[in-house]
């Protein structure tokens, strides 16, 4: 439970993020972006790597298994990838 005092301070805090037009607009632009087309291609390259990993695991295919492992990290760089001239994200405290 929190003390009055630290109520208050909290109910300071949220007044402040209302009012800072620029912390709303960063975090709603964040969070209306989910869907990119570089997301759909990293999970499209996900779910060939992990069939190619099954077909590759059925087929005794360890050349195959290697690169479709390989094609799954890849999909992990390419969603997580950011342009060096891309803004970074509004960090939250």
């Amino acid at each position: 439970m929190l003390s009055e005092s630290e109520q208050q301070r909290l109910a300071d805090i949220e007044a402040a993020l209302r009012n800072d037009t620029r912390f709303v607009n960063g975090f709603n632009r964040a969070m209306t972006r989910r869907v990119t087309p570089r997301r759909i291609i990293a999970v499209a390259i996900a779910v060939a790597g992990v069939l190619g990993v099954v077909v590759g695991l059925a087929a005794g295919s360890v050349a195959g298994t290697v690169l479709a492992i390989c094609a799954v990290g890849v999909a992990g760089g390419v969603w997580t990838w950011r342009s060096p001239h891309q803004p970074e994200p509004p960090v939250i405290p």
